[in-house]
């Protein structure tokens, strides 16, 4: 076997003029842009990457060229003698304020009369909330393999995404789909950051083993990976909402600004999903959005958890709580009047088929949280604050909901079928063929309850052949929920054929389904029509904390989240997604700091990101709303993303007497405003 290296740009951008190599000892390669004998390129929704760049470079980092051989040690002594010449050219690295060639793609919709309403409206209110970046901090750097077998090429990696893998590896090698096989390795939780940077590494790796005829591997050191894999992409989103007499919301417009990095991967997804879920889980009759991409130069951003949803759902929860507190009224109560609920008109026209569970979830965690006495007590002091000094840390408390959109299409995809292939053999053994990567054994458990409950055998009885991209169907990308929204029905609808023909059939009977978006999104100037996903799951989140009252630096005290996701197959599994998610959504309230200096990330930044130790993990409590078998499943694992953030800056803002706008919170920079303490 040999490995493989990376050699990168050394800015962020410029013309790449010349790259100066070293002479390679006997068994070692260099493999430049030249040496690829397919497409340079790398396709994911709409957008293109560079395998190795070639003329120029966008960003600080940026693959330029692979050195491959067999001791990783004197690889790495060959890359640092290799000389890249670069003529630098200024970076753009602003992107709030961004000029028009900056832009990747601008979506815009109306519904109702906004003109008209912003008129009538008694009051208006303006705000803008900003979250960073974040890391996905899995467990392992990234990497894959390349090794032949007989006539074909199999590469293996962590991937939520096997067939893209397949797809951009023939098409860098220039051979047909079925010379590439591709097997996926465990993946762990992904958070949407495996989509399309494995491809990557898949490429190299496949290059590597094409040219020099050998299995060949990457592996990234962990600095590496921290340095240059994907992050999630910055988020700008500026709302001005327009109020009654009465204080109920008639009119939001709402800017939305990310900045997706170089090349801009998933642009398309991570902007349209920020535009649909622009109102969080409020009802808006009347509704304007201007969405931007933006270009700049520094490593890509793009998905995280909660896909585009979690930053306008951020925004449009923790407006509503300024509203609420503005008008000294109780944020559930204020809440109440404005739910999204069943009929409700959504900003492509249609109206929400699904009957929503916001006002049951609100009423079981001001319960469970005694959430109507602390807020009223901490209101109570904030009030005070101004003219009491006092040295006791400042608690607040703050709440907000949100609904997961499962089984939504990349609207790149819409015209695309995925399926699932099921198989009874004759030993009453199932079958159940899919590309779908479980990023857990609790999605496993769902499918093999499914499929067991319909055909009367025993959930042992359900196995799953190993993905391979030749011996398994196409079954899309495993995001957004699709696992439970998508995979599942699938599942249960061979499973059903199956029933239908068992006693007229002999074993093993197969039956495959497939799967099409019915009513896909379609953007049309300001206008977007059809029906954004398969189904939705609520939540909703209280967050406790107090704040130290010399640095503002935050302690969660507590957590409660409620679900409604329909009928819960493992409630183990359950509370641990849920659990995982929620940490990790405070991990982007508190700790988790990127910094971007000049476009880069430091070369010691791993080692000083911020992350929730142990001591700091609050309690976090779960409860479900009730369900009966017949319900279906849903995908929950993303409700704590789009929900606890926003909870936390109401929280913030309640204690600091401030509007906590901008995530990561940052107890020092308001400390010129904290006069009262």
């Amino acid at each position: 076997m040999i490995h493989v290296t990376t050699v990168r740009s050394p800015a962020c951008r410029g013309v790449l003029e010349s790259i100066e190599a070293p002479h390679l000892p006997r068994g070692y390669r260099a493999i430049y842009a030249e040496d690829i004998p397919g497409e340079n390129r790398l396709a994911i929704l709409g957008s293109e990457i560079p395998i190795l760049a070639r003329d120029r470079v966008a960003y600080a980092g940026e693959p330029v060229l692979l050195l491959a051989g067999p001791d990783p040690g004197r690889l790495a002594e060959l890359r640092d003698a290799v000389r890249v010449v670069v003529r630098e050219e200024d970076p753009v690295l602003e992107w709030e304020s961004f000029d028009p060639d900056q832009v990747v793609l601008r979506r815009s919709a109306d519904s109702g009369d906004p003109d008209e309403a912003f008129a009538a409206a008694a009051s208006v209110l303006e705000a803008r909330y900003r979250t960073e970046s974040q890391d996905h901090l899995y467990p392992e750097p990234q990497g894959a393999l390349a090794v032949f077998d007989y006539d074909k090429l199999v590469v293996k990696c962590a991937t939520q995404w096997p067939f893209h893998v397949r797809d951009c590896v023939r098409s860098v090698l220039g051979v047909k789909p079925q010379e590439i096989l591709v097997l996926p390795t465990p993946l762990g939780i992904p958070m949407d950051g495996r989509l399309w940077y494995p491809s990557v590494l898949a490429c190299h790796a496949a290059l590597a083993a094409y040219l020099c005829r050998k299995p060949a591997r990457i592996l990234l050191s962990r600095d590496e990976d921290f340095r240059f894999t994907p992050k999630k992409a910055r988020s700008s989103v500026t709302l001005r909402a327009g109020l009654d007499a009465e204080g109920g919301l008639t009119v939001l417009e709402a800017r939305i600004v990310l900045n997706t990095g170089a090349y801009a991967p998933l642009a398309a997804e991570l902007l349209e999903q920020a535009c649909l879920q622009v109102t969080g889980s409020l009802s808006v009759p009347n509704l304007r959005v201007h969405g931007y991409a933006v270009r700049t130069n520094t490593p890509p951003l793009g998905a995280f958890s909660g896909m585009g949803a979690a930053h306008s759902a951020f925004a449009a929860e923790s407006l509503a709580s300024r509203i609420a507190r503005e008008r000294e009224e109780d944020p559930l109560e204020w809440r109440s009047r404005h739910f999204l609920r069943k009929g409700s008109v959504l900003i492509t026209g249609e109206r929400l088929r699904e009957k929503t569970s916001f006002e049951e979830i609100g009423r079981m965690l001001r319960a469970s949280s005694d959430f109507a006495r602390k807020h009223g007590s901490y209101e109570l002091i904030r009030k005070r604050r101004s003219a009491i000094r006092s040295e006791e840390s400042p608690r607040g408390i703050g709440i907000a909901f949100g609904y997961q959109a499962n089984g939504a299409a990349f609207a790149a995809l819409a015209a695309d079928s995925f399926s699932v292939e099921s198989t009874l053999n004759k030993d009453l053994s199932l079958a159940i063929s899919t590309s779908a990567i479980a990023g857990d054994e609790g999605i496993r458990a769902i499918w093999r309850s499914t499929a067991a409950g319909i055909l009367g055998i025993p959930a042992g009885k359900v196995y799953f052949p190993a993905v391979s991209t030749a011996a398994v169907p196409d079954s899309g990308p495993s995001v957004l929920s699709r696992n439970v929204a998508v995979i599942n029905r699938l599942i249960e609808r061979s499973c059903v054929a199956i029933r239908g023909r068992r006693f007229r059939s002999p074993l093993p009977i197969s039956s495959r389904a497939v799967h099409r978006a019915r009513n896909p999104l379609r953007w049309e100037g300001d206008v977007v029509r059809g029906y954004p996903f398969e189904s939705l799951s609520c939540c909703g989140a209280v967050v406790e904390l107090e704040l130290n009252p010399w640095s503002l630096e935050p302690r969660v005290l507590g957590v409660w989240i409620c679900v409604d996701g329909g009928r819960i197959a493992s409630e183990r599994f359950a509370r641990s997604a849920l659990s995982t998610s929620a940490i990790a959504a405070l991990g982007q309230c508190i700790r988790e700091r990127l910094p971007l200096e000049g476009g880069r990330v430091p070369e010691d930044g791993y080692r000083e990101y911020g992350v929730l130790s142990l001591a700091e993990t609050p309690p976090v409590a779960i409860e479900f709303l009730p369900w009966d078998d017949g319900d279906p499943l849903k995908g929950i694992g993303e409700l704590p993303f789009l929900c606890v953030p926003a909870a936390f800056s109401a929280a913030a803002a309640q204690a600091s007497d401030l509007n906590a706008d901008r995530l990561p919170f940052e107890g020092g920079e308001p400390l010129a405003g904290m006069d009262g303490l």
